[in-house]
């Protein structure tokens, strides 16, 4: 496999909270015609299909990273909103968001072999929904300081 795109320099991404921003990621930058980031810019792609995997694959450590730097930021969209971003269509691209997604699938077969995962989900649920009941109280109420 010749790398001919070098892969985004690694990094840590602990910033002040006010830096703390996923545009650091490489992958993810403002476009002129759009007012809020683009979450997948990626190099034009290679004709070498596993270099592409493997950049795809690089990228996925970065959100990783980012996401182990930034926990408070988990579960606040930003998958969803790369993946919005993603030209499935793009043939020449595919090995870019193959390897993203492969290199995630596995950091999550990670996590999951270190938790009991339903009741995990069932406490997510509950938290979830504590933080509806707060926000509705704030509104009813007034938020105190």
């Amino acid at each position: 496999m010749q790398q001919t795109h070098p892969f985004p320099r690694r990094r840590r991404y602990k910033l002040p909270a006010h830096e703390q921003q996923d545009t650091l990621l490489p992958f993810v930058s403002y476009l002129p015609e759009r007012s809020y980031p683009h979450y997948w810019q990626m190099p034009v792609p290679d004709d070498d299909f596993a270099a592409n995997v493997a950049y795809g694959r690089e990228c996925a450590g970065h959100l990783l990273q980012w996401l182990k730097d930034n926990q408070p930021y988990a579960g606040g969209g930003l998958l969803s909103r790369i993946a919005r971003d993603i030209d499935f269509d793009d043939i020449d691209g595919r090995g870019y968001w193959i390897g993203f997604f492969n290199l995630l699938e596995h950091a999550l077969l990670l996590s999951a072999l270190h938790l009991k995962v339903f009741p995990y989900v069932d406490h997510y649920h509950r938290t979830h929904e504590g933080r509806i009941w707060r926000r509705q109280l704030e509104e009813r109420f007034g938020r105190k300081s």
